[in-house]
C-alpha cells in the first residue's frame, strides 16, 4: 500500500484521475486492516488510535445536515442564507460544511492513513525495519526521478501530474515543496538505518560511506527542487539526524584487512563519482537560480494573508468545514486579486485548520502536541538505552518518527504537506513509530 500511495497519490488536488484508483483501494485496505489488525493495534497504540478516530470523526460531523434555524445562525453563513432568500427559496437543511463535496473528499482521504496506522501499530519489529528501508528506497527513487525531470524537457513524460512545477524536480509528487520535504525526511531515516546496523567493522565502514554519499546527494537533489523551504528542512533534517543516530556496535573484527581496504577504496570511488555527477546535473538546472529570484506566489501569500484572517474571524468558532478553503476564500477575495488561477490553500495549515475546523481543530492540534510531548519525554528518558535491549529498535525508529513529525509541522507553517496523500502516509508511519517507542518505554 505504501509504495502504491507514493506512485499514484502524490498530488494534493481533489480532481486527480489517479484518485479513482486510490480511493477504492484505500477503503479495501482499511477494511482488511480493521478486520485482521485492529485488536493488536488497539493494544499497542490505544491513545494514538483514539486521536486518529477523533480526526476522522470531525469531517464526518461537518457533513451531518442541520435544520435551517441552526445552520443559518452559525457564524459566516449570512451570505449563503441571503442567497436562498433573494432567490425566493426556502432554507434547506445544510451541514456545517459550505462545500460538501470538498469535505467528503477530506473524509475519504483519511481512509488510507487510518488503515496504515493500524498496520504500523500491529506489525513486528522486522516489518517495521522493512518499512524503513522501503521509505528510503522511495525517497531516492523520487530524487533520481526528479533529477531526470529537471534536466529533461519541461513538458516531458516523466511528470506524473497535469498541474505541477514543470522544469523542476518534483519526483513522485506534483509539488516541488512536497518533494523537498520528502527528501529532507531521508536524513533522520538514514540515521536510523545506520544506527540499527549489525555486522563486521569493514561492512560498517562501507555503510557509513554510503550514508555520507546519500546525505550529500540529498542536498543536491533538494537544491534541484528550487524549494526555499527545502533548504530549511534539509538543515533541520541534518540536525535531527544527530538526535536519532546512535553509533552501532560491530561484531568481532575480521582478519581480512585486505577486504576492508578494498571496501574503503570502492566506497571512496563511489562517493567521488556520484557527487560529481549530481553536482554537474544540479548546476545545469534552473532550480538553483530560482532560489535567488522573487516568486509571485510568495507575494500572493503575503497579500492574501489578511483576507484569510478575515475569513477565519468570520467563521470562528465553528469553521467553514474541512477542505472548504477555496470556496471560503472566494467569498472574501477582493476583485483586484481575481485571476485565471485560484488560491488553493492558505499556505499555513494551522491557520487553514482554524478557518475550516474552528475550535475543534485547535483542540486536535493541542491533543497532538500532548501526545508528542509524552512520546518525546519517554525518548529522552531512554536516550542511552543499550543496543542489546529489547526496545532499542523501537526507540531509534521513534526518534526518527519524532524528527519527521517535527519537520512536517514546521513545513505546515508555510505550506500544506499533509494535503498530499503520500505525505499523510509518511506522517502516520512516523506517529506509529513514536507510539511504539512510548509503549516500549512504559514496560
Amino acid at each position: 500500500m505504501l509504495a502504491i500511495g507514493f506512485l499514484i497519490a502524490g498530488g494534493g488536488r481533489d480532481d486527480l484521475l489517479s484518485l479513482l484508483l486510490w480511493r477504492p483501494f484505500s477503503m479495501i485496505f482499511l477494511t482488511l486492516a480493521i478486520t485482521f489488525c485492529w485488536h493488536d493495534a488497539l493494544q499497542n497504540g490505544r491513545h494514538l488510535l483514539w486521536f486518529a478516530f477523533a480526526v476522522v470523526l470531525l469531517p464526518a460531523l461537518h457533513l451531518i445536515p442541520l435544520p435551517p434555524a441552526i445552520w443559518s445562525s452559525l457564524p459566516g453563513r449570512e451570505l449563503i442564507a441571503a442567497i436562498y432568500r433573494d432567490a425566493g427559496m426556502a432554507l434547506p437543511w445544510q451541514p456545517i460544511s459550505i462545500a460538501q463535496a470538498r469535505t467528503w473528499n477530506a473524509l475519504f482521504s483519511l481512509a488510507a492513513p487510518f488503515a496504515l496506522l493500524i498496520m504500523v501499530l500491529s506489525i513486528d519489529l522486522q516489518w517495521q525495519r522493512r518499512i524503513l528501508l522501503l521509505l528510503i528506497g522511495l525517497g531516492f527513487a523520487s530524487g533520481i526521478l526528479g533529477m531526470l525531470q529537471a534536466v529533461g524537457p519541461a513538458q516531458g513524460p516523466l511528470y506524473f501530474y497535469r498541474i505541477t512545477n514543470n522544469g523542476f524536480s518534483v519526483g513522485l509528487f506534483a509539488n516541488r515543496n512536497h518533494q523537498a520535504m520528502f527528501l529532507a525526511a531521508m536524513f533522520p531515516l538514514i540515521a536510523a538505518y545506520l544506527s540499527l546496523f549489525k555486522g563486521k567493522p569493514e561492512q560498517l565502514s562501507f555503510q557509513r560511506a554510503v550514508a555520507v554519499v546519500a546525505g550529500m546527494m540529498l542536498l543536491l537533489l533538494i537544491l534541484m527542487t528550487g524549494s526555499r523551504a527545502g533548504i530549511v528542512l534539509a538543515a533541520v533534517g541534518i540536525a535531527t539526524s544527530w538526535w536519532v543516530y546512535r553509533p552501532p556496535i560491530t561484531n568481532v573484527r575480521s582478519a581480512e584487512r585486505g577486504t576492508e581496504q578494498r571496501t574503503r577504496m570502492i566506497s571512496i570511488g563511489l562517493v567521488s563519482l556520484l557527487l560529481v555527477c549530481a553536482a554537474i546535473v544540479a548546476m545545469r538546472t534552473p532550480a538553483v537560480q530560482r532560489l535567488l529570484e522573487t516568486d509571485p506566489t510568495d507575494e500572493l501569500r503575503v497579500t492574501a494573508f489578511p483576507i484569510v484572517m478575515q475569513a477565519t474571524q468570520e467563521f470562528f468558532p465553528v469553521g467553514s468545514g474541512l477542505g472548504t478553503f477555496v470556496e471560503t476564500y472566494q467569498m472574501f477575495e477582493p476583485d483586484k486579486l481575481i485571476a485565471s488561477s485560484y488560491f488553493n490553500h492558505a499556505h499555513n495549515d494551522f491557520i487553514e485548520l482554524l478557518l475550516t475546523a474552528g475550535i475543534p481543530g485547535v483542540i486536535l492540534v493541542l491533543w497532538a502536541l500532548a501526545l508528542g510531548f509524552f512520546a518525546l519525554q519517554s525518548q529522552i528518558k531512554l536516550r542511552k538505552l543499550a543496543h542489546d535491549s529489547p526496545g532499542f529498535q523501537s526507540q531509534i525508529l521513534g526518534r526518527a518518527g519524532m524528527a519527521i513529525i517535527a519537520m512536517l509541522a514546521l513545513n505546515s507553517a508555510a505550506d500544506y504537506p499533509l494535503r498530499a496523500p503520500s505525505l499523510m502516509l509518511l506522517a502516520v508511519i512516523a506517529a506509529g513509530w513514536c507510539s511504539n517507542a512510548y509503549r516500549t518505554a512504559q514496560k
